[in-house]
């Protein structure tokens, strides 16, 4: 009986992701992916990571773990538009006043998915935290947002105490 080779096959416990296999049994290493929206489809939710857990904070160390490698700066960005029906809502409520739900929906996905490509981009250089995470946001042609989620990518270890 041949042994497989070693290499990424998809993981048993979890179909979205490849596991390694070093040729005679499963390793803990799994390949992080990120879900896309297909060209074709409208309105889906935010993109996820999914993977090896990457965290992510606003400060610049992360209390009970030392930085063991520091891997340059990683992004995450998205450009996101609300459909016109949601335009048109929202210019109703520049006149009378009031929360913008359709907006308010529309940046915290944008929000989320900047994050979630933010880790994948982290996973691919080979980090497991990313520090000093911010965001940058913008308008584009008066019709999208865009949300941009940046940071330093970084290998941490937890401290012993």
């Amino acid at each position: 009986m041949s042994e497989i080779p070693a290499g990424w096959y998809p993981n048993p416990d979890d179909a979205s992701q490849l596991r390694l296999w070093d040729g005679t049994q499963w390793t803990d290493q799994v390949q992080g992916t990120i879900t896309e929206q297909p060209d074709a489809a409208v309105g889906l939710g935010p993109a996820r990571y999914t993977g090896p857990p990457v965290m992510v904070v606003t400060t610049n160390e992360l209390p009970g773990y030392r930085v063991t490698a520091v891997y340059g700066e990683v992004f995450g960005i998205t450009v996101r538009a609300r459909n016109a029906f949601a335009n048109v809502g929202a210019s109703f409520r520049t006149m009378f006043g009031g929360e913008v739900k359709g907006y308010t929906q529309l940046l915290s996905d944008s929000r989320i998915e900047a994050v979630e490509r933010l880790r994948f981009a982290c996973h691919e250089v080979g980090g497991n935290a990313v520090l000093m995470m911010r965001f940058d946001s913008g308008q584009i042609a008066d019709l999208m947002n865009e949300v941009a989620a940046y940071g330093t990518a970084v290998t941490v270890e937890r401290i012993e105490s």
